[in-house]
């Protein structure tokens, strides 16, 4: 096994505890579907985050070229699958046996955490860009979609529009598609 083959294993654990958190949310919103209301808010951004998370996950086999041998620049690459964790817990509500829940109002209540982890997450995700060998070379480019996403994200934490968060849902998840569907992945987020 090679220093990077061991590597993803320890990240890949990370990701997958956040992608098995995301579909259990799911599992249980699905299970309780008689029970809960207005779930399309929720539902669009928890799918914008699996795509995220797939994203993000490819994104990783470009740091095979980087030699992790001290702690610092393993934290900083460990750091936004972390917060990724975090999105699902933050995104995903806690229902309770019984309880009916609006998960608009859920989202609504939740948007400034998920939307300022949101910004935290792809900052990380570009911290860790200085490691890669062509990082000179491609910073502009790997840093645009970033900039578009983060700006789009800025505005949902400022308003309660639900006209808004609607229209920047559909914006980000056509573009996150789009991008993904035809540019390859390069780093961790370079959408």
């Amino acid at each position: 096994m090679s220093k990077f083959e061991f590597i993803m294993m320890f990240v890949s654990v990370v990701v997958a505890f956040a992608m098995a958190e995301l579909l259990m949310g799911w599992g249980k919103i699905i299970r309780a579907r008689h029970r809960v209301s207005h779930p399309w808010l929720l539902a669009g951004w928890s799918f914008w985050l699996l795509i995220i998370i797939t994203y993000h996950y490819l994104g990783f086999w470009e740091y095979q070229a980087y030699n992790f041998t001290k702690v610092a620049p393993m934290v900083l690459f460990l750091a936004a699958p972390i917060m990724m964790v975090l999105l699902t817990f933050v995104l995903t509500p806690e229902l309770r046996y019984y309880q009916k829940m609006d998960l608009e109002a859920h989202y609504f209540e939740t948007k400034n955490w998920f939307f300022g982890m949101v910004i935290i997450f792809l900052v990380l995700s570009r911290a860790s860009d200085p490691l890669l060998p062509d990082f000179a070379d491609t910073w502009e480019r790997r840093s645009l979609g970033t900039v578009l996403v983060s700006f789009s994200v800025i505005w949902l934490l400022f308003t309660h529009n639900r006209t808004v968060h609607y229209g920047l849902l559909l914006f980000n998840l056509a573009y996150l598609i789009l991008v993904s569907s035809i540019i390859p992945v390069t780093g961790l987020t370079a959408f």
